[in-house]
């Protein structure tokens, strides 16, 4: 964790501006980092993930994606989605926490999982979920895995 951290929160890791946070149409400008897309390694960053990868069994990853979002005056929800469209069966979803913040995410079916630092969640990717915002941080970072395990 605390290389992932580290590395991720320094002046030497790129992140890259994208209009939208779930999609462009929403709005909501946020800085991302891709690792992986399409089942191709986009990253050179890539092997500070591979313990939970490891971890995790991820057999055939999808995607992986880091998002960073800034502090926000006011707490609110993001649209529900999944992070594949259209959503696989049989896949998995994780959302790694790198940071504590106020924010949560939240499912469809009522559940709802607190930003704690090193904490990682993993769900069925035909899940679908979204973000409540936080207000208390200056920023929150998260790291979305997508995969066949």
């Amino acid at each position: 964790f605390d290389a992932i951290n580290s590395e991720m929160t320094s002046d030497r890791f790129p992140w890259f501006y994208h209009e939208g946070r779930v999609n462009n149409d929403d709005k909501l400008p946020a800085l991302t980092h891709g690792f992986y897309d399409n089942n191709f390694l986009i990253s050179n960053w890539y092997k500070l993930l591979v313990p939970i990868v490891d971890k995790c069994k991820m057999r055939s990853i999808v995607k992986i994606k880091a998002n960073f979002d800034y502090k926000n005056t006011k707490s609110f929800k993001t649209n529900l989605h999944t992070d594949l469209t259209p959503p696989l069966e049989n896949f998995k979803t994780g959302v790694f926490y790198l940071n504590d913040n106020n924010g949560k995410t939240y499912f469809e079916n009522g559940d709802v999982v607190d930003s704690v630092a090193n904490r990682f969640v993993e769900f069925p990717q035909d899940l679908k979920h979204g973000t409540q915002t936080h207000t208390d941080t200056n920023y929150r970072i998260i790291i979305n895995f997508n995969w066949y395990s």
